[in-house]
């Protein structure tokens, strides 16, 4: 009888179990990643080149990234308090950390094209891009990652849009009772596209990155260094918001649909934080493929880069002096194993 009611709560924890061997997939992914990168000759500063930076943007730069790595700080030190006095982690701690193991996919929107390219005067050891096994795109290790900035874009931004789709789904649901989950969802995914597109365009004219890569019909401030595609801030409210319904759509118990089946299972405090913070990675990086792989098929078919990128956001990745032209609808869609200077 013992054996059958251990088969039997095993088996009704499978849902927490299977989330956790996933997130254990691309946990483990990632820190094949940048284990490899950082035995990797690639695994060095990129230079920004000869373009002064303006004073103002330098500012901003600094003033966002050394905000990013407060908060990131700030975070982590808020979830290793919880553990070490032994207690459950909260859900946004668990977000945070599930979170946390999609760094791997930032560049991963250049995969097929440059899309996208950072300040390279924030410090930077280049990429982990070109470790990525289906890596496409030519010199993808050269559009470098930012450190800074980067240490709080996952575990603490990412979270704070999951939030606030929450928060508006919440405020909806409390407005009005009546309005189906539906409604709920287009209301938040309205919400997010107009708060990230405010966000990017802010952080493209303070210079922290840049589009060039996009299709203007969508962008706004198209056919200049300033440009921001909207549709990416659409494509950015569908996985966090597909993250806010997991947290708004919970079971009596309080648990998502990737936690269920967990008190099922008998472990300690330490051992469920665990398990938690695994599923969590492997929920939140299917959420946010949705905005990186729609993206990579787009860049397929985007208009021609615009003049005037300098040199710390052009990086050696294309256009004079690299052998490959930068994206054209016209040439032809060069690979990382293509010879330089045979595609115009």
């Amino acid at each position: 009888m013992a054996a059958i009611e251990a088969r039997g709560s095993v088996a009704e924890a499978r849902p927490v179990l299977w989330w956790a061997a996933l997130g254990t997939l691309f946990v483990g992914f990632q820190i094949y990643l940048f284990a490899a990168w950082a035995l990797s000759p690639g695994f060095a500063p990129v230079d920004p080149g000869p373009d002064p930076l303006p004073e103002s943007s330098r500012l901003v730069m600094w003033g966002l990234g050394l905000s990013f790595g407060l908060a990131a700080l700030a975070g982590f030190g808020w979830i290793a308090a919880t553990v070490l006095r032994g207690r459950p982690l909260h859900i946004v701690q668990v977000l945070m950390v599930g979170c946390a193991f999609c760094l791997w996919q930032d560049p991963t929107i250049d995969l097929l094209r440059p899309v996208a390219m950072y300040n390279t005067h924030y410090p930077n050891l280049g990429s982990w891009a070109e470790h990525i096994p289906w890596w496409f795109s030519p010199n993808g290790a050269r559009n470098a990652q930012p450190l800074i900035f980067q240490s709080a874009l996952y575990p603490v931004m990412v979270p704070i849009w999951v939030l606030t789709a929450l928060a508006v789904m919440a405020g909806m649901r409390h407005l009005f009772p009546r309005l189906s989950g539906p409604f709920l969802v287009i209301a938040a995914l309205a919400a997010i596209t107009i708060g990230q597109t405010g966000a990017e365009v802010a952080m493209v004219r303070g210079e922290i990155f840049a589009y060039g890569g996009v299709i203007r019909a969508g962008s706004v401030f198209a056919g200049t260094r300033w440009q921001f595609p909207v549709y990416g801030a659409f494509l950015w409210a569908v996985g966090t918001v597909a993250m806010a319904c997991l947290l708004f759509w919970r079971d009596p118990d309080g648990r998502t649909m990737v936690e269920r089946g967990l008190d099922r299972l008998g472990l300690g405090v330490q051992a469920g934080n665990l398990l938690r913070c695994l599923a969590f990675a492997g929920a939140a990086n299917l959420a946010i493929l949705a905005y990186y792989l729609p993206f990579q098929m787009i860049s397929l078919y985007s208009d021609p880069w615009p003049e005037g990128f300098p040199s710390y956001f052009m990086n050696g990745v294309c256009g004079p002096g690299t052998g490959y032209a930068c994206p054209d609808p016209v040439l032809p869609v060069p690979s990382r194993h293509t010879p330089p200077g045979t595609t115009g």
